[in-house]
C-alpha cells in the first residue's frame, strides 16, 4: 500500500502515513481522529503529551493558625454574663436576664476569635442559659400575676370584712352589757363611753362614763359622738338615739378606702348585723340601718 501524498510504502490497514501523516479513512470532524500535522520527510512522529495527573497538594487544607501560647485571661464579659444570669433567676428577673444574654453572646464570640488568649466560655454559656430562662419565664409570670393578684386582693378584702363584722358583733354585746350594768343610762352615745377613759387603762370594774368594756384603740377619749375611730381597714362609730338615756343606738363600720373592702356594716339594739356594698360618708339612722341586708 502506497501513500497518495508522499508515495511512501506503508503497511496494509494503516490509518496514518508514518512519513507525512496523511489520514486514511475516518471523519475529519472527529477530534480524536484528526491526523497530526505533516512532518518533514524522515522525521519521527511525536505523540501528544498525556494529561497531567491532579496534584495531591490541591486538596490539602490550609495550615492551622498558631494558637496563643501565653497565659489565658478570663473574659470580663463572661464574668458579667454569669453574675447577671444569677441575678436574673433570683431577684432582678428579666431586668438582668436580657443583659446576661447580650453579654453571653458577645463573650463567646470574642473568646472564639481570641485564638486561646481568652477563656470563660463556660461562664458565658451559664449566663446565657440563666438569662434565657428568665426571659422565657416572663410571660408565664405575667399570667400567674394576672390570676393571683386579683385573688389576693379579694382575699384581703374578705379578711378585712370578716374582722369588721366580728368587731361590730362585739360592740353589740358591749352595748347590751353596758345597758344591763347601767340601766339608768340606757345605751352609750359613743365609743369613748365603752372604753377605759383618758388614762387608757382600767383599774377596776369601770363606771357609767368609762365602762372599760373595749380597748383603747376604739374606746379612747377622742372617739366621742360624731367622731370616727379607725381600727385596721375600717372606721367605726356609735350614735345613740332617743333622749337621755339613749333608747337605741347605731353601730356603723365602713372601709377606710375602696381597696380595703367592698362592704359597710351596721347594727342596732335589735342585735342584727346588716351590710351594704360600698363606703358610707355618714352613719345611717336606726331606721336606715334596718333597711340594709341582714346577715
Amino acid at each position: 500500500m502506497f501513500c497518495n501524498q508522499c508515495s511512501s510504502n506503508i503497511a496494509d490497514g494503516a490509518r496514518f502515513c508514518p512519513h507525512c501523516g496523511t489520514q486514511f479513512g475516518g471523519t475529519p470532524q472527529d477530534p480524536a481522529r484528526t491526523p497530526p500535522p505533516p512532518q518533514p520527510q524522515g522525521a519521527s512522529i511525536i505523540p501528544p503529551p498525556a494529561p497531567a495527573a491532579p496534584s495531591p497538594w490541591l486538596n490539602v487544607p490550609p495550615p492551622a493558625q498558631p494558637m496563643y501560647g501565653g497565659q489565658q485571661q478570663t473574659d470580663s464579659k463572661a464574668i458579667g454574663s454569669l453574675i447577671l444570669g444569677i441575678l436574673s433567676v433570683t431577684i432582678l428577673w428579666i431586668f438582668a436576664g436580657i443583659p446576661a444574654v447580650i453579654l453571653g453572646h458577645m463573650s463567646r464570640s470574642q473568646i472564639q476569635k481570641s485564638m486561646g488568649r481568652l477563656k470563660g466560655e463556660g461562664m458565658a454559656l451559664a449566663g446565657l442559659i440563666m438569662g434565657y430562662i428568665s426571659v422565657a419565664a416572663f410571660p408565664v409570670i405575667l399570667i400567674i400575676a394576672a390570676i393571683a393578684i386579683p385573688n389576693l386582693l379579694r382575699a384581703r378584702m374578705s379578711a378585712n370584712e370578716s374582722a369588721a363584722a366580728s368587731t361590730v358583733r362585739t360592740l353589740i354585746s358591749n352595748e347590751i352589757e353596758y345597758s344591763v350594768k347601767y340601766q339608768a343610762n340606757g345605751y352609750t352615745q359613743d365609743l369613748a363611753t365603752l372604753g377605759p377613759g383618758p388614762t387608757g387603762t382600767c383599774a377596776g370594774e369601770g363606771t357609767a362614763e368609762h365602762a372599760c368594756l373595749i380597748d383603747d384603740v376604739l374606746g379612747n377619749a377622742r372617739c366621742t359622738a360624731g367622731t370616727w375611730c379607725t381600727r385596721s381597714a375600717f372606721r367605726y362609730i356609735i350614735i345613740g338615739e332617743g333622749s337621755m338615756p339613749a333608747t337605741d343606738f347605731v353601730i356603723t363600720a365602713t372601709p377606710v378606702d375602696e381597696n380595703a373592702a367592698m362592704k359597710s356594716y351596721c347594727a342596732t339594739a335589735d342585735g342584727v348585723l346588716r351590710s351594704r356594698f360600698g363606703m358610707v360618708a355618714s352613719p345611717p339612722t336606726v331606721s336606715e340601718c334596718k333597711h340594709w341586708t341582714a346577715l
